[in-house]
C-alpha cells in the first residue's frame, strides 16, 4: 500500500512530528547472534531504539527479549515466522501476532504494536490488524541496508534523515553495526535526539 494510504488510516504510525527534533531508529528481524553487539553499541552511543522481533526467534531466546527491555529499548512484533501478512487469512494473521505477543511477554505501549514483515500489507490485512486492536508501526525512511554491505554507502543512504523520521534498519548485519556510530553522530550534529518509536509518537 502507498504511504499516502498509511498516513490517512487510523491506527497506522509512519512519521512523527517534524517540529519535535526527534527521530526513531528501528531494527527489524531480531533477536539473533548479533543482538548483544547491537545493544552494547547502542549503550555506548547512549541512544534508545525500537526493535521489531520475530516471534519464533524471541520464543527461542527469552533472555535476549529481557535484555532489550533491561537496556531501555522498546520491543514490538514482526510476525511469528516472517510470513507476508497479505498472504494470510484473518485467523492465521492474528495467530501470528498473538503468538508473537506471547513470546514478547507484553509491550510497554499497552496496545500491541506490529510491523508487517517486508512492510507488506493490503487493505484486508491492514483492516484486520487495526480492528483486532493492533497499532501498525511502519517507517518513513528506508535505509535500504539490505541492499548493501558497505557501511559508508549506508551512512550516505541515511544522510537525509530529518525531524520526525522513523528509520528502518535491520539486525544481524555487520555493515549496519559499523555504520551506526556515523549515523548517530550525524543526527546529533543536526541537533536531532534519538528516541524510541513509542516516545516519538507520545510527544
Amino acid at each position: 500500500m502507498k504511504n499516502a494510504v498509511f498516513d490517512a488510516f487510523p491506527g497506522v504510525l509512519r512519521r512523527g512530528s517534524p517540529t519535535a527534533k526527534r527521530v526513531a531508529l528501528t531494527f527489524d528481524d531480531g533477536p539473533d547472534h548479533m543482538t548483544e553487539r547491537y545493544l552494547d553499541l547502542l549503550d555506548d552511543l547512549g541512544v534508545p531504539a525500537t526493535f521489531f522481533l520475530i516471534g519464533g526467534r524471541a520464543a527461542n531466546h527469552p533472555e535476549l527479549v529481557r535484555e532489550y527491555l533491561r537496556r531501555g529499548h522498546q520491543i514490538a512484533g514482526h510476525g511469528f515466522d516472517h510470513m507476508r501478512f497479505n498472504k494470510l487469512s484473518r485467523r492465521a494473521l492474528l495467530e501470528q501476532c498473538e503468538r508473537t505477543d506471547d513470546a514478547l511477554g507484553g509491550q510497554l505501549s499497552g496496545r500491541s504494536w506490529v510491523r508487517p514483515p517486508h512492510g507488506t500489507l493490503d487493505a484486508t490485512s491492514l483492516v484486520n490488524l487495526v480492528t483486532a486492536g493492533y497499532t501498525v508501526a511502519m517507517w518513513s525512511l528506508d535505509s535500504c541496508d539490505y541492499n548493501t554491505t558497505d557501511p559508508t554507502q549506508l551512512v550516505e543512504q541515511c544522510s537525509g534523515i530529518t525531524a520526525g523520521e522513523v528509520v528502518l534498519l535491520h539486525e544481524g548485519q555487520q555493515w549496519t553495526l559499523d555504520a551506526l556510530p556515523r549515523i548517530v553522530a550525524s543526527l546529533h550534529a543536526a541537533d536531532l535526539e534519538c528516541v524510541t518509536m513509542h516516545d516519538l509518537f507520545a510527544s
